[in-house]
């Protein structure tokens, strides 16, 4: 499908609208960036983003996904995610999550808290401190129903 036709995704066309509040141009090149990380909930490299953004946009270049992540991620459009050595990840998913990593293939999944927890009612704050968002990762082993790149 061609970035710049209107047929996008529900998901698609939320994850545009939060790129304009966040006062980014909604441009053809971040439109393709932007449908590369929805396609699936595997938490992308910039590799693989480069991938599967060149299906929407072919003459998009490395440099460019570099770019639009980085800007992406500083507006809060996205997640840059860090673990340990391994290669930056990408998430889109701003619900409160954690993420779980496989030890033994690097897969990465989201696991949201339980209805009606918040950090506080999980970790023993100092007096005082406020949270205003959470970044966590869980190490371990995901069975394999959950490694599919194709969830949604």
């Amino acid at each position: 499908m061609n970035s710049t036709q209107t047929n996008e995704s529900p998901r698609s066309s939320q994850t545009a609208s939060v790129v304009r509040r966040a006062g980014l141009r909604m441009t053809k090149q971040r439109r393709a960036v932007v449908d590369a990380i929805l396609a699936s909930k595997d938490h992308p490299t910039a590799g693989a983003i480069f991938e599967r953004a060149k299906q929407y946009e072919p003459g998009i270049s490395l440099a460019t996904i570099y770019n639009c992540l980085e800007t992406m991620a500083k507006a809060g459009v996205i997640n840059h995610l860090h673990f340990d050595n391994g290669p930056s990840r990408f998430c889109p998913n701003f619900v409160p999550h954690v993420h779980v990593l496989d030890d033994s293939n690097n897969k990465v999944i989201d696991v949201q808290l339980k209805a009606g927890l918040c950090p506080e009612d999980i970790f023993d704050l100092p007096p005082g401190v406020t949270v205003t968002s959470m970044e966590a990762c869980l190490r371990g082993s995901i069975p394999e129903q959950y490694h599919s790149h194709e969830q949604q």
